[in-house]
């Protein structure tokens, strides 16, 4: 069995505990199922491997969040309470409490705060570095744009439930700035429980 996520720049496959990045996609001769943000990304998966099911149809979650983004569902759905952030090409914070979904946010994406800050002046490029200290007021640039963006998300994200748990691209890099854990197959865990339950609901 295989799990692909579909994003915005990369396809996510997952198959036997192992995670890769592909920015391309080919046939795959096994059973797949699959969840896709990305409509163009999607049917040229999907001219390849038609076969391939598609979870979104078939996930039960507990929101009243219109129009939640089928990724960010599934790296809620296996976390009961707490705070999941999806660190991507953009920034989502979701709030579990009991298995109910209470919403969310949304946030440029760390490479989006680089471009912006680019943008503005020159002279505002930003160094991701990780000896940043976000309980010290910044005394040079660099520390003044981490702040701006990395401090900001954080106290963001301080103000929610705790546990933190981080996924996605940037999620290991951002975990170390708050007490919290990191896991990459987070919407994979997901999609998995979606694939249980499926089948019981078959069996029954």
């Amino acid at each position: 069995m295989i799990l692909i996520d579909i994003g915005n720049t990369h396809y996510h496959i997952y198959k036997d505990g192992e995670i890769k990045h592909l920015k391309k996609i080919g046939k795959f001769n096994e059973k797949i199922y699959y969840i896709s943000v990305n409509e163009k990304k999607e049917k040229e998966f999907l001219k390849l491997n038609p076969d391939a099911i598609n979870l979104k149809p078939l996930v039960k979650f507990n929101t009243e969040y219109k129009n939640l983004g089928i990724d960010r569902i599934m790296a809620c759905k296996s976390v009961r309470t707490g705070t999941v952030i999806d660190a991507g090409s953009a920034i989502t914070i979701d709030s579990m409490k009991e298995g109910e979904h209470l919403g969310g946010i949304i946030m440029p994406g760390l490479y989006s705060f680089k471009e912006a800050f680019i943008k503005i002046s020159n002279n505002l490029k930003i160094k991701y570095t990780n000896d940043f200290d976000i309980k010290k007021l910044p005394r040079n640039t660099n520390e003044a744009l981490l702040y701006g963006s990395i401090g900001a998300l954080i106290r963001v994200i301080s103000q929610l439930q705790p546990p933190y748990i981080f996924t996605g691209g940037d999620g290991k890099y951002l975990s170390q700035f708050i007490i919290s854990k990191y896991d990459e197959e987070l919407i994979f865990k997901g999609m998995i429980l979606t694939i249980k339950e499926q089948y019981e609901n078959s069996a029954s």
